[in-house]
């Protein structure tokens, strides 16, 4: 619980596997506001920080919750 991992597959964009309580969860792993991955951003209370913005993003949904980041993740 509490960690991420970033995910890399031939032709498909990085995703970030989310460990939220023992429920996963996977999402975008690149921000919708710049290139920062989201796997390097802190998690908490099932939300993920933008390591470089500081945005923030629902990990279960993908909804972006702060600015600079208003484009969700997809989930």
């Amino acid at each position: 619980p509490g960690e991420s991992l970033r995910v890399e597959i031939d032709d498909c964009p990085p995703f970030a596997i989310f460990n939220v309580n023992g429920e996963y969860f996977v999402i975008n792993d690149t921000c919708s506001h710049g290139d920062a991955s989201l796997c390097d951003g802190d998690i908490e209370d099932g939300e993920v920080e933008c390591p470089w913005h500081n945005a923030k993003f629902c990990i279960k949904t993908g909804k972006a919750l702060t600015f600079p980041a208003v484009e969700p993740q997809k989930t």
